[in-house]
């Protein structure tokens, strides 16, 4: 039997929110989540991150600065998940690490993801792999969503399913049976909370909507979310990704102006939840598996989008023939999985291990994803 090894993921996401750390236990072929933290950026550094997101232009001196902190908030969180775990720093095998995304644009092709892993490396004293999306764009691919290959390995069953992340921006998984011949298809569907999120903290002084009360109090202005959904992103076929760069604030505040529209923060926020509720459902049902298995196909929700009832509850309503639950209904922590899927990818290129995402990202091939860095 093979020896269980241990591994930590480290992710922060379009919002900004914070830095996740995951540490799991990968034992023959099974994952199993031991412990997950989420810690905050520090509020300048957040600032600054959302602000280059709007605006992507920094001075390379800036640029390095917050290569720089970004690591450090990376070290903090990777030590504080460790301070409170009894398991030695010599049991862990390595870190993966995402980064922090400040850019990705695949018409180019490239992406940019910072927190340099060398000083996670040389701070924690961990091997740390990271840089994975630019492999993926090396052989063509979009570089994104990197979600569907981990999924499969986590949501392992006989019927075909979807696993839909909503984190800042929205993504979905097509998870065929394992006795379908169909191969796993995911792609970004478009905003998930960070532009409610945005008017929560713009608008409401508060840094989300819990469950989405608020939003649930505001009415859906039908114009404006018809004029959104007009957007080419949503027509346009896999493989697609997408990210803060297309869906900002200044995004829906051209619409409101061109539409002459003057609405509350409440009934904006009701509307862009039914965005991204409307989005996800509508490119759902664009696929079609071959599989006769059992219905309803379940559609489990991860990411922070798993925790707003409201938005759940409008996704249910577009998604009749479907059932829409978060994954805490079979103990998958909805909001580890993008760290546990860090901490997947690690143990993937310590391996040599090509990821299968070609069928997902448009790549010529899969392929071994990232690079090492040593303590």
């Amino acid at each position: 039997m093979q020896q269980p090894k241990y591994f930590i993921g480290l992710m922060s996401g379009t919002s900004a929110d914070g830095v996740d750390a995951a540490l799991i236990k990968s034992s023959n072929h099974e994952i199993q989540l031991i412990d997950f933290i989420s810690t905050e950026l520090p509020t300048q550094l957040k600032q600054s991150l959302l602000k280059l997101n709007a605006n992507p232009n920094i001075h390379l001196e800036e640029f390095c600065s917050l290569h720089k902190k970004v690591a450090d908030s990376f070290i903090s969180a990777t030590q504080a998940l460790l301070s409170q775990n009894t398991i030695k720093i010599e049991k862990i095998t390595a870190i993966g690490s995402h980064g922090q995304t400040i850019y990705h644009a695949p018409d180019l092709p490239m992406t940019l993801q910072i927190g340099h892993p060398a000083f996670i490396a040389k701070n924690t004293g961990i091997t740390t792999v990271a840089d994975f999306r630019v492999d993926d764009m090396a052989l063509g691919g979009q570089g994104a969503p990197f979600a569907p290959a981990f999924h499969k390995a986590l949501f392992s069953q006989e019927n075909p399913c979807f696993v839909v992340n909503i984190g800042g921006i929205a993504n979905v998984s097509c998870l065929p049976g394992k006795q379908d011949n169909q191969k796993i298809i995911g792609w970004d569907t478009g905003p998930g909370n960070s532009l409610m999120d945005e008017v929560c903290h713009t608008e409401l002084n508060i840094p989300y909507d819990p469950s989405g009360k608020n939003a649930r109090q505001g009415n859906i202005h039908n114009k404006l979310l018809n004029e959104m959904l007009k957007h080419p992103y949503f027509l346009a076929n896999y493989p697609k990704s997408t990210g803060r760069d297309t869906f900002h604030a200044k995004w829906v505040k051209t619409l409101l102006s061109n539409l002459n529209i003057e609405m509350s923060a409440i009934d904006l926020l009701a509307t862009l939840c039914e965005l991204t509720a409307l989005s996800i459902a509508q490119q759902i049902k664009s696929v079609k598996y071959s599989s006769k298995d059992m219905l309803p196909l379940k559609v489990w929700v991860v990411g922070g989008g798993a925790y707003n009832d409201y938005l759940l509850e409008r996704l249910q309503l577009h998604l009749k023939s479907y059932s829409v639950a978060s994954s805490q209904l079979i103990d998958i922590n909805p909001s580890a999985v993008e760290a546990m899927m860090c901490a997947w990818l690690a143990e993937q290129r310590l391996n040599n291990k090509p990821v299968e995402l070609a069928s997902v990202t448009g790549a010529k091939r899969n392929a071994v994803l990232g690079g090492t860095w040593h303590p």
